[in-house]
């Protein structure tokens, strides 16, 4: 009887922290077999072998907050460098049409173009926040089918708001639970601010995010902070806290006007904090006290809001807002290295039941070489600190799940030209 042997990915000749120059990273099926220091490692048949080259090797990152449909159109609409003066304006102008107008059939070729741009970031997985609407149960299985046929890992949910947060809530509910166990596609329940949401519909999100986790976009700038003291008297984390919706399988995204008190609150319920440092100086909405609130022991995670691609980025402006605030290279030493960047990566790893964001045995096959060459001997730093020194460089091989999704920089399975011209079809259509 013949035996089937199974195809290996070996990635050769890369230089993989900490393991050095020329290691070897060895995937076979789903997971992480080796990382050996050297060329060391014997081949098999049917290997598929890699040449990283002398690139540098590193974990598939993680957004932890992403709008993979409207992201680019968003960006798109601040262009003229006159956006709304408030987010709350924001949401009314420009998001509001932009929704209404994102029909599943719409929202999926924007979506593979987004996953394809994340992927070509290093992105490997992405926590979205869809927009909803009238077909909300549609639009979420349109996001789903775009990011598997891309090969983004995802953790789906609609942004509840208005008077279809109801739907939009059940909707994200059952897409949670047909999607659990699934091993690349996720679900949650979405909030897409508080200004129009209904008390049922914070009771019901409450209800379902028990059982499916809470990504919720809350206190993006004063305009949302003085809405939560006028309807409840309290600041708008804490509108979440006493009604259940922090929880350790949670998400708070930008967060601008987080207190101290609120950030002890984050803690004690386990939450993650997804900070967009690009995306907030983007529209001049605060950037949430990262160094107060993880002093504080709140998980930080690094989101891009869509807007920009890739993580390493967010890293280097969250170093830079920090530095030029406090008028100091030495800004909030560790933040990234050991507090942001491991954040993201339990997150992930969390929803997917095993080790993502780390190279390491045992860890899910997730893995880029970046199309980067380092000049000098990289310091011994953690990724997240090491990002500083790569951001911008694109991926040369995106690996998702054991499947290579993109070799030499160019994706594999799909026309690139045809992905990019529906596309901007579709974001003509939904802009109007």
């Amino acid at each position: 009887m013949i035996r089937e042997v199974e195809t290996r990915i070996v990635i050769r000749g890369g230089i993989v922290p900490p393991a050095g120059e020329g290691a070897t990273v060895v995937l076979e099926g789903r997971r992480v077999a080796a990382v050996v220091p050297g060329r060391t490692v014997e081949g098999r048949p049917g290997d598929w072998d890699v040449d990283a080259d002398g690139r540098l090797v590193v974990a598939g990152l993680v957004d932890a907050h992403a709008h993979l449909a409207v992201g680019a159109i968003l960006r798109a609409a601040g262009l003229p460098g006159r956006p709304p003066p408030t987010m709350a304006d924001l949401r009314v102008s420009v998001r509001a049409d932009v929704e209404r107008r994102a029909t599943p059939e719409r929202v999926a070729p924007l979506v593979r173009a987004a996953a394809l741009a994340a992927l070509r970031a290093g992105v490997t997985t992405a926590f979205d926040l869809a927009a909803g609407g009238a077909a909300a149960g549609d639009v979420l299985e349109a996001t789903a089918g775009a990011v598997e046929a891309i090969g983004l890992r995802a953790v789906l949910a609609l942004g509840a708001r208005g008077p279809q947060a109801a739907a939009e809530l059940a909707a994200s509910a059952a897409f949670a639970a047909r999607r659990a166990g699934h091993p690349s596609v996720r679900g949650m329940v979405g909030i897409a601010g508080l200004a129009d949401l209904s008390d049922d519909a914070l009771e019901a999100a409450a209800a379902a995010g028990g059982r499916a986790g809470v990504h919720a976009s809350v206190g993006e700038d004063e305009s949302d902070l003085a809405h939560a003291f006028a309807r409840w008297g309290k600041r708008p984390l804490d509108v979440l806290a006493a009604r259940g919706l922090l929880g350790p399988r949670g998400i708070v995204a930008h967060a601008g006007t987080t207190s101290h008190a609120e950030g002890v609150a984050l803690a004690e319920a386990g939450a993650t904090l997804a900070v967009t440092p690009r995306a907030s100086t983007y529209y001049g909405a605060p950037l949430a006290p990262i160094a107060l609130l993880a002093a504080s022991g709140v998980r930080v995670a690094l989101g891009t809001g869509g807007l920009f691609p890739d993580v390493a980025g967010e890293a280097l402006a969250a170093a830079t807002f920090l530095r030029n605030a406090e008028r100091t290279a030495v800004a909030a030493p560790g933040l990234l290295g050991r507090v942001a960047w491991p954040a993201a990566a339990r997150l992930a790893s969390e929803w997917f039941d095993a080790p993502l964001g780390r190279l390491e045995p045992g860890a899910l096959a997730d893995v880029v070489v970046l199309d980067w060459r380092p000049t000098v001997s990289l310091p011994a730093l953690p990724d997240g600190d090491l990002a500083l020194l790569w951001a911008g460089a694109p991926a040369a091989w995106v690996i998702v799940d054991g499947v290579v999704r993109i070799r030499e920089g160019r994706l594999l399975g799909a026309d690139e030209a045809e992905l990019a011209a529906k596309a901007r079809e579709a974001a003509g259509a939904v802009r109007g």
